[in-house]
């Protein structure tokens, strides 16, 4: 496994009450998804925040009030990154694996990245924009981290004008002031950081 370190916000749109990353783990083995099974779950998230109300809006058919969008803090070190043709090859996956309804390739080989001991797996969302991460908190390293930063409410108003276009950072401003994702030698040393 290529490792390649990610720091950086990313997002989850959800329900406002699930603010509990490690439950949203669990209850992912209870309706496993592209990226985890019944053995092991996974804290599913987007690189960008319209991206995590699209991939709601697929996986549920709508995004309906009450709604919120976290953001959450993501650092870790070993991270598939699917984006990457060379990485979808060496583990024996299509771009349709990424989109197709049939989950099987693609869980197949989350269990083999889990158990190699990745921390995080990255893909072409399958709404056909962004990026979405699967995040196995079991196999995050001791400093490796995922915390929830932040919450943003989507009142109905809100849900309305994004879904009219409006990007949700104009609506609230305040989430262009989270570090975006970065990786490889992008992502900032956090060791370096502190002694700066």
């Amino acid at each position: 496994m290529t490792r390649q370190r990610i720091v950086g916000a990313v997002f989850r749109a959800d329900h406002p009450a699930h603010t509990d990353l490690s439950r949203t783990a669990e209850a992912s083995r209870e309706e496993p998804g592209r990226f985890n099974t019944s053995r092991f779950g996974a804290v599913y998230l987007s690189r960008e925040p319209e991206t995590a109300l699209e991939e709601l809006r697929r996986n549920n058919g709508n995004v309906a009030h009450p709604c919120a969008l976290f953001v959450v803090g993501l650092s870790a070190e070993r991270m598939i990154d699917l984006t990457m043709d060379t990485e979808l090859e060496r583990w024996g996956l299509t771009r349709d694996d990424l989109t197709c309804d049939d989950r099987s390739r693609s869980q197949k080989m989350a269990e083999s990245a889990f158990d190699s001991g990745a921390e995080a797996i990255m893909w072409p969302s399958a709404t056909g924009r962004g990026i979405s991460l699967a995040v196995f908190l079991d196999r995050l390293a001791s400093d490796s981290k995922l915390d929830l930063l932040h919450t943003f409410e989507l009142t109905p108003t809100v849900l309305n004008s994004v879904q009219a276009g409006v990007p949700i950072v104009t609506i609230h401003p305040l989430l262009s002031t989270f570090a975006p994702l970065a990786r490889g030698s992008d992502a900032p040393n956090p060791e370096t950081e502190a002694r700066n």
